[in-house]
């Protein structure tokens, strides 16, 4: 099954531009037009990777991670801070509890390699559950 990435980003341009590279790399995705709508969908599909702008009126994306973080439901999704702001933003991004940060414009490579960082952290935080679920067991 294709993994699930979940795209809250306010400008429909952008979400069009994300969907297509994204699905023709054989994704499903799944969007979102502001930050409240995201958390909700968020919640109800449990995607696979999150990209959010940081720059949304009302929720933006920065609000929206700690929404998320603070959710069980959520918490462990890995998410991408995508922002046009490249000065000082990435390292606060990171620091704040994103998994990776994307710089607007990019090219499709770049967002491509993001959200398999994601999925690779999913995958990585997967294997370790299992690891400790067997060291429970013995």
């Amino acid at each position: 099954m294709p993994d699930k990435i979940l795209i809250i980003e306010d400008y429909a341009d952008n979400r069009e531009l994300f969907r297509l590279m994204l699905e023709q790399a054989g994704y499903v995705v799944r969007e979102a037009s502001n930050g409240r709508d995201g958390v909700d969908v968020a919640v109800r599909e449990q995607p696979d990777a999150m990209l959010i702008d940081l720059s949304m009126p009302g929720t933006d994306g920065w609000d929206v991670l700690t929404e998320l973080r603070a959710d069980l439901r959520t918490a462990n999704i890995p998410c991408a801070a995508v922002s046009a702001f490249a000065d000082g933003a990435r390292g606060r991004a990171l620091a704040f509890g994103f998994n990776a940060y994307l710089t607007k414009p990019f090219r499709r490579e770049e967002l491509l390699q993001t959200v398999e960082h994601l999925l690779s952290e999913k995958r990585a935080k997967i294997e370790q559950g299992k690891g400790n679920r067997q060291e429970k067991v013995l």
